[in-house]
């Protein structure tokens, strides 16, 4: 029986141990494990790319091996099948895109070819020069591609149209030209086509209705003139429909609406567009949750019919621009009261009227509400008592909103931290309840608040970014000893009566770059020094009580773009370390991105350029470097290392005490625009250098000691008497004071011509009177010539009467 039992053990083992081997294979064939990794000349290809690309920081650069045994399929951006090692996705989104100044990308993508079994191909944000390349054309199993935000020219290729296979196709974001071909209208698989902000010459009306299988849709006129297409109903499938551009006119159709029921984000937005839209052509689009349309000569009618009701939910509603309601006095729209689900609400410059609608936040979960420019007028009250709403920012700006902001404000909006309600007329106190919530963006300028800031507001705030309570008349301490505001960015408090010291409660701040706090009382002592904020580019701190010498502090913040110290009462020299300052002698706009990326863009600054005071906006307030010392004591020299502040455009020393001449140097600063130098003890001659400044404007160099002939060159002569005067020893054009130099060399001429006349009139009379007298004294002295002289009369005579 061992013996029995043993064999069939035997047997046994025999059967079961290969079909296990056979088990055991079919599991590793399925898991793909028997794959050796990517092929060799996949990844050669993907080297080759690599190696043609110009930015040498991406993921590509670092990461993707150039050994021949590197599996391909493991590098980043790239996605293989894990049956076949083939790649199927190519991920290159930002990977050749460099703001470094390099050159525009241009990568062989003639590699492509490689990669018969390529899916996915995304070569967005990469400022690829050149045309599409046809390569692309060749891969049959491509689905997604992705070209947009490139540098991309000339026109689509017809050859697109052959893959079959498409399902989604970026091209937006370039300058493409020409007429998109009318193939595109053919094809059955795209699903999502996205050609907007191009060069196109298309209207889009001849193809773009045939292709019925489009669920997104997005379309721009930017150099094209066309309309919206009526037969845009025809695409039923469309979950997102997108128009836009500067060339996009004419109105919104609104039957095109009525089949596009699958419709959940709709964007329309030009500037040109005209006529009424009737909001209620979208009441039966249920699935609607998106709606962004702008144009500021389109008018937006959300009460007719009156009976009208959504079957919609909004989440998103922007009608920025528009003129809403105009026959119903600017209305705001009756149906956002049945919109509970509304998350953001932008109805900015819309010509909105009435009070300011704050029980809309009652019964919904709207977290943003944009209303500013707009003519609400009112009490900014809390509806809803007791109720906590999930506002996180409200923009009420620019509006006739009046009275105080409620005491209670932290309990009605435990999440806000964006307030914008500048630009009002809003009385009071400023509630120092608004201080127990992390305040990020706080602006309450230009209105008529008055008292002490709130402690609460500048303390422990560790998320404030943005504080701004100018042109109010607020008074006191601006922040307390204690202020922390680790995170705060930009400071603007101008024109109110703050007084005591601001700049050395503000050392935890090291991250500002923006601090306006002219037109106060601040007393501060620049002798005690500055703290060091590197960041720092626009300082300005004009009309104060501001006492000591220059501080050398200054000269460490080397980015700084605009310093406005005027009107104070600083002493001392103008320190010669200024010529450090990096930002004054070169094009670097770092600084000025942190600015634009806040989305700020409203008129922050008005600031003084050419003795003109102008309001400053973002765009183009660091685009400005200016250097104002005006009406201070400051004595000494202007010390020669001016002319290294090469991309200085304005600079003002007027109105001070000081002394010395000209420095020759600033002459090299070309890039001045405007150049104040008035009303000081300047010495000397104007150099003539300063005839280089090829783009001044603006020049003062009035009511000083300066003397000599005034350079009459191409750029200094265009200046008036104005610009000249009060200085008595200066002489020539403009001035009617005319230069001894100029009156001693007339003079030296009228004498030279006048010892010409004479030299020619005396030696013509020696000449004559030699040739008259010594003609007689030969007929006197010689008898023959008498005789021949006598006879000659006599014959003469003779003929003479003969021929008579």
């Amino acid at each position: 029986m061992i013996s029995s039992s043993a064999g069939a053990a035997r047997t046994l083992r025999g059967v079961v141990v290969p079909g296990t081997l056979i088990l055991v294979l079919v599991i590793i064939a399925s898991s793909g494990f028997e794959v050796m990794g990517c092929h060799d000349e996949e990844r050669s290809a993907l080297l080759g790319i690599k190696a043609s690309m110009n930015k040498n920081d991406g993921f590509a650069s670092q990461s993707w091996g150039n050994s021949a045994g590197d599996d391909c399929c493991q590098w980043r951006g790239i996605d293989c099948d894990p049956n076949t090692g083939r790649v199927v996705a190519i991920d290159l989104y930002g990977e050749m895109w460099s703001d470094t100044g390099e050159g525009i990308p241009q990568p062989n993508l003639t590699m492509l070819a490689k990669f018969g079994q390529l899916e996915s191909l995304n070569l967005a944000l990469n400022s690829m020069g050149g045309g599409i390349p046809e390569v692309i054309c060749d891969l049959e199993k491509l689905k997604i591609l992705d070209l947009s935000m490139n540098r991309l020219t000339g026109s689509v290729p017809s050859c697109l149209c052959s893959m079959r296979s498409l399902a989604e196709l970026h091209l937006s974001s370039n300058a493409l030209e020409g007429v998109v071909p009318s193939c595109f209208g053919r094809f059955r698989s795209l699903t999502l086509l996205s050609l907007f902000d191009n060069k196109f010459t298309d209207n889009y009306s001849s193809w773009v209705c045939s292709m019925q299988s489009l669920t997104q849709l997005q379309l721009s006129y930017d150099t094209n003139p066309g309309s919206i297409p009526a037969c845009l109903g025809n695409l039923h499938k469309l979950i997102y429909l997108g128009f836009h551009g500067d060339k996009l006119s004419g109105t919104i159709p609104s039957p095109v609406f009525h089949n596009l029921t699958d419709l959940g984000t709709l964007e329309i937005n030009s500037d040109k567009l005209e006529g009424t839209f009737m909001f209620s052509a979208l009441a039966n689009l249920s699935k609607l949750k998106e709606v962004d349309i702008s144009g500021r000569s389109l008018e937006i009618d959300t009460e007719t019919p009156v009976s009208w009701f959504p079957s919609f939910q909004l989440s998103f509603l922007s009608l920025r621009y528009c003129i809403i309601n105009s026959r119903n006095a600017g209305r705001l729209p009756t149906f956002l009261w049945s919109q509970r689900k509304i998350k953001i609400l932008f109805l900015r410059d819309a010509e909105i009227t009435g009070t300011p609608p704050i029980g809309l936040f009652c019964n919904s979960s709207l977290g943003s509400l944009d209303l500013r420019n707009n003519s609400i007028s009112g009490l900014f009250v809390v509806p809803c008592r007791n109720a906590s709403y999930d506002a996180y920012e409200i923009n009420l700006s620019h509006n006739d909103i009046s009275g105080p902001l409620p005491e209670n404000i932290h309990l009605s909006f435990p999440k806000l931290n964006i307030l914008r309600i500048a630009g009002n007329k809003l009385e009071g106190r400023i509630p120092p309840s608004l201080g127990e919530r992390q305040l990020v963006l706080l602006d309450l300028s230009d209105n008529y608040l008055s008292g002490e800031v709130p402690h609460a507001i500048t303390m422990n705030q560790s998320l404030l970014f943005y504080l701004s309570l100018a042109q109010n008349e607020l008074q006191g301490e601006m922040l307390p000893v204690h202020a922390y505001m680790p995170k705060l960015s930009i400071l603007i408090v101008n024109t109110n009566r703050f007084t005591g010291s601001l700049l050395p409660k503000l050392a935890n701040s090291s991250l500002l770059f923006l601090i306006s706090a002219g037109q106060n009382q601040f007393m501060e002592n620049f002798s005690q020094g500055l703290p060091l904020l590197p960041l720092l580019s626009i300082f300005s701190m004009t009309e104060n009580r501001i006492q000591g010498n220059i501080p050398r502090t200054l000269c460490q913040m080397q980015n700084l773009r605009m310093l406005d110290l005027s009107r104070n009462d600083l002493s001392g020299e103008i320190p010669a370390c200024i010529q450090n300052i990096s930002s004054w002698k070169s094009s670097s706009l770092k600084t000025a991105r942190v600015w634009q990326d806040s989305g700020i863009a409203d008129p922050l600054l008005f600031l003084t350029s050419k003795k003109l005071v102008l309001p400053y906006t973002s765009d183009v307030l660091f685009a400005i470097t200016i250097l104002d010392l005006s009406s201070n004591k400051i004595h000494g020299v202007i010390p020669g290392e001016i002319g290294e502040l090469t991309w200085l455009r304005q600079l003002d020393f007027s109105n001070n005490q000081i002394r010395g001449s000209i420095p020759i140097s600033i002459g090299k600063m070309n890039k001045l625009e405007s150049l104040d130098l008035s009303h000081n003890s300047l010495s000397g001659r104007i150099p003539n250098e300063m005839d280089q400044i090829n783009n001044l404007a603006f020049l003062s160099l009035a009511f000083n000691n300066l003397s000599g002939p005034i350079p009459n060159g191409v750029q200094l002569g265009t200046f008036k008497k104005a610009s000249f005067e009060g200085n008595p020893g200066l002489c020539g054009l403009p001035l009617e004071k005319i230069c001894s130099s100029d009156r001693i060399g007339d003079e030296g001429k009228h004498d030279s011509q006048t010892l010409e006349k004479t030299l020619f009139y005396t030696c013509s009379a020696l000449l004559f009177g030699l040739g008259f007298w010594g003609f007689l004294g030969g007929l006197f002295f010689n008898l023959r010539w008498r005789m021949k002289y006598f006879k000659f009369i006599d014959e003469f005579y003779d003929m003479y009467l003969r021929d008579l």
